[in-house]
């Protein structure tokens, strides 16, 4: 699967630079769907990065919390010339891509990379979480109908959102703490189309340290089973959006729904 994302992220990379080649310099400006950046502040946010990946000197300091980390390097950026934000980026996505592939042979492949807030995860996950951070700022940030830029979005295919299923829901027990208070019972997440397959989150046992647990298949005793479209969990998975817009819940609502509201994938 990782293999994989690195494919999808060379292909999400690609559409990112045809985008930026038709943008005008008020479409530049224009506030996105994340809050208090610009069009301009999400590619800086992408490309210091990809920086960080193949520099890690470029890293930023997370000891703060993750979010937190992503606003003084894009503050950083707001005094560059676009066309240094614009070179950064080309230069390190490439660069990193090439990161990304090189995790997938042994030893780094199953070399276990701390992550702080994200979780412990083998290196060869890597490209997923790059190819979520890309997919997820363009196609919801930046393009209509939740950011302000009116173009065509790219193809949404196994490709790119397979690595990026694996990345969500490695992550999820790890961002979502809260979820171990509140699932005692399974819970069936059944995405459908492109990147989809069905999974339980499970209680915690002895081997989870605490977390829930995702598990690939249907729990034949869940609670409930929730459906959604492998892209809309990128959007409500990352509470973009409400999950209600996007979810229908077969089973005991009432139990699925504090498990949805706590699903916060960053």
């Amino acid at each position: 699967m990782s293999t994989q994302a690195v494919e999808g992220f060379r292909a999400e990379r690609e559409a990112i630079l045809e985008l930026t080649k038709s943008l005008s310099d008020d479409e530049w400006n224009m506030p996105s769907d994340c809050d208090g950046w610009s069009v301009r502040d999400v590619l800086a946010h992408l490309a210091c990065s990809l920086h960080g990946v193949v520099d890690p000197a470029f890293l930023p300091d997370m000891s703060g919390g993750t979010e937190n980390a992503m606003e003084p390097p894009v503050a950083e950026r707001r005094s560059w010339p676009l066309a240094e934000v614009l070179d950064e980026y080309t230069t390190y996505s490439a660069q990193a891509a090439d990161v990304f592939a090189m995790a997938q042979e042994e030893p780094m492949a199953s070399t276990m990379l701390p992550m702080g807030e994200l979780g412990t995860h083998p290196m060869s996950i890597l490209a997923g979480t790059f190819l979520f951070d890309s997919y997820c700022h363009l196609r919801n940030d930046i393009l209509q109908p939740h950011g302000p830029i009116d173009r065509p979005e790219p193809t949404r295919d196994d490709m790119r959102l397979t690595g990026i299923m694996e990345w969500m829901l490695a992550g999820l027990p790890w961002m979502c703490p809260a979820l171990a208070g509140l699932v005692d019972r399974p819970l069936v997440l059944a995405l459908t189309g492109p990147g989809g397959g069905t999974y339980t989150i499970a209680p915690a046992d002895a081997t989870s340290d605490g977390r829930v647990r995702v598990v690939e298949g249907g729990a034949a005793d869940a609670a409930a089973t929730v459906t959604s479209t492998a892209h809309d969990f990128v959007i409500w998975g990352t509470h973009r959006r409400p999950w209600r817009t996007f979810v229908t819940v077969d089973g005991d609502d009432a139990y699925a729904a504090p498990i949805l509201d706590a699903i916060d994938i960053i």
